[in-house]
């Protein structure tokens, strides 16, 4: 038995530690490394168990383990030009770990160790997957780790037994070898342990008893079961007050009171590549929009809305990011310059009204399909309902007195004019200030740029002579803003970057004398990037060259990226070309639910795009070649198929687990509870206000709460005392076992008749040589007195009597059963028996 627990413990933790191998690999996306501890889980069961290749103190094991944090090191060091491998450093660390501990000598806290590396692969695995397997393997993970830890137990019991085979092997092999001249004798046949229960440690070990049985497992699956019901109230419980991965904040940056900290995409102030990446497949809702005319109040659908707007696809922008360096997007540090106006009551028709509900993203961000015409908040208890926007950048955002932050969905509202025509570019463009007098001065900024990049061959990134212009005093100080602002767009690192730059010039030159206007040179790289074939959508963010900056490797070598790539480089791009731009981030379109007439906007539709200044106003371009944003929902699956299973797990898990909303917990877990409790305590209220004497209405009687007890009482004692007869009747031994284990001293007067009778019995065989071992037990004593007096009780036909003797003191000492006087007289008179069998004399 000892050895199987041995072999079955080994088999299941080392099967444990190969399942969160390969989760780990798959939720990477790469297998490498992690696959590589699988056959090193095979070799080490098969061959290096016994025969391992490091010890525990040596210096070859220091080596190794320093080796491995020093490629982990320098893995980690690559995140400065690629996120991704900060993440991937901490999970690859885990891997070289892994194997410097299978190749160790095995002691139980080596087993330990193994059991807190799976442990930790599942952990880094959750940060970096939402798939609906995974569900699966944590499922599968927890009842492989409560079965090994079951096993874990046995398997350091049976350590005393192991040794003491294993020292008895040792000295039988010695005795058998020969000496000097002496002819080797055949070896004794191996002596088995023996079948005497023993007690180390804590543990009681019985070699007779099969350990791995039913018991087991049914105990291990009733574990798992309480530890899901467990696990999932408090999964419930937690609050869902953040979107996506989170950080601290800056020491320039203070995160709104309802956040953890700052997020990472479509509403923060930085964007480092390969953030928007770790989200794209997270299905947790953002916020959620409904449609409809101002006018009639009719409700729209989103591709109505998208007709009368002239747009291919909602882009709900959130932060506009000015400067970049390294891999890093920066906004520009200004504050808002208006507020948004909201009495749209007396303009013209044509308006459509966004009316959203915006999940906590832990800042002031809100999210529009610029240009916003109007807006305003709708939450209730609100004070300042206006909404600020900033006329440089066009973010819009909750004003700072607003007091949000106690909000747990924030509603507001977003009103649009109606598109008549197309937009003149092909692309969607929207005005920066909707004013004639701005919308000419902006067009002549735009002119000064591309005059002086056609002369000179790159615009000044400075602020330009504004003499030229004709602007009156009070609005040059405005105007100057806007020059350098967009002058500021034109920032770029030709020493980082100049193979980016010659590859945007070698798209934007025309085989004639005429060069290509801003709008065309844009559509020239926007198209190289969209509709060119040479690029392909992928959220693998491993970088091919980690010396070259990360939008030239995607742009150069890669070719593969997500939307932050594209739009970093077609960004920056323009600006090689003499064209201000900026990368905007936010969302794009999402899922219309028409059970509810909604758009659901989640975290998988985070993306980035770009945004140029051309002829006085903004174009707004989306680089990204086809993606994969879009989950298949299923719809025309075969029912019950394996693809059908599938879907229905994938959409449990995203919508079921990762999609819970703070809002969705309030509606059907707070809101609930808080209904519940306030109903108790109204209850509770009414019982007390009847404690006092009242006086019964047209009589001169009074009555209180303890005169209805007494009633109460009265009519139910009859009903009482019957159902108190029949319980006892039904369940007259439970109710002696529950009063036996509520008064401790019952039991023992009750069973120490027996253990009278027992204790005789020992004695008895005690005068005659057969004494009873501190470790027996009282049956294994039984056991031994048989054969001790084997001839004596068969003579008188005894044998059976001490096997029974002892169960009927199990029954006594152990179960609770009660002796009648006959059952006393009984053994009384066998013990007798025994006695004069053995012919005992008195001591």
């Amino acid at each position: 038995m000892i050895h199987r627990i041995s072999h079955v413990f080994r088999l299941s933790i080392y099967t444990l530690l190969g399942l969160s191998s390969l989760t780990i690999g798959l939720a990477e996306g790469n297998l490498f490394p992690h696959l590589l501890t699988i056959p090193l889980i095979i070799l080490v069961y098969l061959v290096l168990e016994d025969r391992p290749l490091l010890k525990l103190e040596s210096v070859a094991t220091s080596v190794v383990g320093i080796a491995a944090l020093l490629m982990a090191l320098w893995e980690f060091q690559l995140g400065r030009v690629n996120i991704e491998m900060r993440i991937l450093s901490a999970s690859h660390l885990l891997a070289y770990f892994t194997w410097i501990v299978l190749l160790l000598e095995k002691r139980h806290q080596q087993y330990w160790w193994l059991l807190a590396l799976s442990m930790l692969n599942m952990a880094v695995s959750a940060s970096l997957t939402t798939s609906g397997m995974f569900g699966l393997a944590v499922l599968a993970y927890l009842f492989l780790a409560i079965w090994t830890l079951a096993l874990f137990t046995a398997f350091r019991g049976t350590t005393y037994l192991r040794d003491a085979e294993a020292k008895a092997q040792k000295v039988a092999a010695k005795d058998t070898t020969p000496a000097a001249g002496e002819v080797q004798k055949p070896a004794p046949a191996t002596q088995p342990l023996p079948a005497v229960s023993q007690v180390r440690g804590g543990f009681h070990f019985d070699p007779t008893d099969n350990w791995l049985g039913y018991r087991l497992v049914a105990g291990v699956f009733y574990l798992v079961v309480a530890s899901t019901i467990v696990g999932l109230g408090v999964f419930l419980a937690v609050p869902r007050i953040w979107i996506g991965n989170w950080q601290l904040p800056s020491a320039d940056e203070a995160a709104l009171p309802m956040s953890f900290g700052s997020t990472v995409s479509g509403f923060t102030s930085e964007v480092q590549l390969g953030d928007i990446g770790e989200i794209l497949s997270n299905p947790t809702p953002v916020f959620y929009i409904e449609f409809s005319e101002v006018d009639s109040g009719k409700r729209l659908t989103d591709q109505q809305v998208m007709e009368r707007m002239k747009l291919e696809d909602f882009l709900f922008r959130g932060a506009t990011l000015h400067s970049y360096e390294n891999g890093r997007w920066r906004p520009l540090r200004t504050v808002p310059h208006e507020f948004v106006e909201y009495d749209y009551k007396q303009k013209r028709g044509g308006l459509i009204r966004f009316d959203y509900e915006l999940e906590p993203v832990g800042r002031e961000t809100l999210f529009a399909v610029p240009p916003v015409d109007f807006g305003r908040i709708l939450n209730d208890g609100v004070v300042e309902k206006r909404i600020e926007r900033n006329l440089l950048t066009q973010e819009i955002g909750a004003s700072r007195t607003s007091d949000l932050g106690r909000l747990s969905t924030i509603q507001y509202e977003i009103v649009s004019f109606e598109r008549e025509t197309e937009y003149p570019s092909g692309y969607q463009e929207y005005e920066v200030i909707p004013d004639p007098y701005y919308i000419e001065v902006l067009r002549e900024i735009s002119a000064s740029i591309e005059e002086e990049y056609q002369e000179n061959g790159r615009a000044a990134d400075r602020a330009g002579d504004l003499s030229r212009f004709n602007v009156d005093r009070r609005s040059r100080s405005a105007v100057a803003g806007f020059d350098r602002y967009y002058r500021s767009l034109l920032e770029f690192d030709r020493e980082q970057l100049g193979s980016l730059e010659a590859k945007a010039l070698e798209l934007c030159t025309t085989p004639g004398e005429t060069p290509l206007s801003p709008i065309e040179r844009a559509t020239q790289l926007n198209d190289y990037l969209k509709f060119s074939g040479e690029f392909g959508y992928t959220l693998d963010m491993t970088v091919t060259d980690p010396n070259r900056d990360p939008v030239e490797d995607f742009l150069l070598l890669r070719k593969e990226g997500h939307c932050e790539y594209f739009a970093s480089a077609l960004t920056l791009m323009l600006r090689a070309v003499g064209v201000p731009s900026r990368m905007a981030t936010g969302f794009r379109t999402g899922r219309y639910d028409e059970s509810d007439n909604r758009l659901v906007v989640e975290q998988r539709h985070a993306h980035a795009w770009t945004e140029a200044f051309i002829d006085g106003r903004w174009v707004v371009l989306d680089p990204t070649t086809g993606g994969l944003e879009v989950i298949d929902d299923g719809s025309v699956m075969a029912k019950y198929s394996l693809a059908w299973f599938r879907s229905q797990l994938v959409s449990f898990w995203q919508s079921r687990v990762l999609g819970v909303t703070l809002s969705e917990q309030q509606d059907k877990i707070y809101n609930p509870l808080k209904e519940t409790a306030k109903s108790a305590y109204n209850a509770i209220t009414s019982v007390r206000d009847q404690v006092t004497d009242t006086v019964v209405p047209g009589t001169q009687t009074r009555y209180s709460i303890y005169n209805r007890i007494l009633m109460a009482m009265a009519t139910l004692f009859p009903i009482v005392v019957i159902a108190g007869v029949v319980a006892a009747l039904l369940f007259r031994q439970r109710l002696r076992n529950f009063l036996d284990w509520l008064f401790p001293e019952r039991r023992a007067s009750r069973s120490r008749q027996m253990i009278k009778f027992f204790r005789s019995f020992v004695e008895l065989a005690g005068r005659h040589g057969l004494h009873k071992e501190p470790q027996q037990t009282g049956m294994e004593f039984a056991h031994a007195f048989q054969k001790h007096f084997s001839a004596e009780l068969v003579q008188d036909s005894l044998s059976p009597l001490p096997v029974a003797l002892t169960d009927a003191y199990y029954q006594a000492r152990f179960k609770g059963t009660e002796l009648t006087d006959e059952q006393v007289a009984y053994w009384e008179s066998q013990i007798d028996r025994l006695q004069s069998s053995l012919k005992a004399s008195p001591s």
